[in-house]
């Protein structure tokens, strides 16, 4: 059994810059990088996925991201396991699965950890108060992922931003 390192990658935030952290663990503890194939694309070109932003606030987080992208880029980094709805992550000893939670980008995902814990990364945010995605790729389905989470039931969330809250209904 090998640990599992894991990055929601979605090159549209700030915590993208993590990626270049986790590559660095990943590389000195040699354990694996996983991503959805959906967004495998962001690697290369981090605006071919475009995002849009309802609110004041959304368009703000917006400009910054883009501009801290065109200034940063993504680091370089491989992916070596590639993650879709319905997997577990059982043979890295975590009792958890992978639910698809497109809209944020075509491939966001969330790690539903034993019942009781999901890590969202960016399908929700938790940068200025909880709330769905500010930023969307597809707006639709951002809406209709962020209703799946919620009737979820409880759980802790862990947001890509922001301190973890309890699940709730999101609109």
């Amino acid at each position: 059994m090998q640990p599992l390192s894991y990055t929601l990658t979605d090159s549209y935030s700030w915590t993208f810059r993590s990626c270049a952290e986790c590559s660095l663990l990943a590389n000195k503890l040699q354990v694996p990088i996983a991503m959805c194939k959906e967004d495998y694309e962001l690697l290369y070109d981090n605006l071919i996925q475009t995002l849009e932003a309802k609110s004041i606030l959304g368009k703000i987080v917006l400009a910054a991201s883009i501009k801290g992208l065109q200034e940063d880029g993504i680091p370089s980094f491989s992916p070596t396991v590639f993650l879709s709805e319905g997997d577990t992550l059982d043979s890295y000893g975590i009792s958890a699965s992978i639910l698809s939670v497109p809209g944020h980008t075509k491939g966001s995902i969330a790690i539903d950890i034993a019942g009781k814990y999901l890590i969202v990364g960016d399908a929700l945010m938790n940068m200025f108060y909880p709330t769905v995605s500010m930023l969307y790729h597809d707006r639709k389905a951002m809406l209709k992922s962020a209703k799946r989470i919620g009737q979820l039931g409880q759980r802790i969330i862990f947001f890509g931003h922001g301190k973890p809250v309890n699940n709730r209904l999101w609109s």
